[in-house]
């Protein structure tokens, strides 16, 4: 199977299709291109568009490493023009929004980084600290997004320097069910406030 076929595969693409890889340096670049007549989605809401308005100019998201080298893809995506939103920059499947990398190594980062720690997973993937709090910050929300919550009941806090020159995460525990429930930017009175506030009345349990 070429390795193009086992890209586009894996990045489960509909709409796309990986036109060629090729390798510079240690580096190999995969480019995507759209397949013409295929609607793509609107990035707002998510609505089905065949119309486009224009395209943004050519970007690279960060992939999970093959054979030990580096893959990146390369794609303009287009900004469709959605009968309900105007236009839009279109969903990319392989990645979310705003990030540079795409969701399995987001997905990878987090994992790894149960087991080690957030330096050491930055160094096995090649990427930096930010982009593994980022990874693991979104694990969180989309973890959060689809329990079933009960009320806390008895909380831990603790801090974890993000990088060099006192830069710190404030993380909150359930403790009674052994879970991250919180990750927040400082480790001050105000990221407290910033938490409760995101928890909500409901989120605390009644004695």
């Amino acid at each position: 199977m070429r390795l193009e076929t086992c890209i586009r595969k894996g990045l489960r693409l509909k709409a796309h299709r990986v036109r060629e890889v090729r390798q510079e340096g240690g580096t190999l670049i995969a480019e995507i291109e759209r397949i013409e007549g295929r609607p793509l989605t609107c990035g707002t809401c998510s609505r089905r568009v065949r119309r486009i308005h224009s395209r943004r100019p050519r970007r690279q998201w960060q992939d999970l490493r093959v054979r030990d080298q580096t893959l990146l893809l390369a794609y303009s995506p287009c900004r469709v023009f959605c009968p309900a939103c105007g236009p839009r920059v279109e969903h990319l499947p392989w990645t979310a929004r705003w990030q540079r990398i795409t969701n399995a190594l987001s997905l990878a980062l987090a994992r790894l980084s149960r087991e080690l720690s957030w330096k050491k997973t930055a160094s096995h993937y090649g990427v930096n600290w930010k982009t593994v709090s980022a990874a693991v910050k979104d694990a969180v929300e989309r973890g959060l997004r689809r329990r079933r919550w009960k009320p806390l009941r008895v909380i831990g806090i603790d801090e974890v320097s993000r990088s060099k020159g006192q830069r710190y995460l404030t993380l909150v525990y359930d403790l009674e069910r052994s879970r991250l429930v919180w990750i927040g930017e400082n480790r001050d009175a105000d990221t407290m406030r910033r938490f409760f506030d995101w928890l909500g009345r409901g989120g605390l349990a009644r004695s």
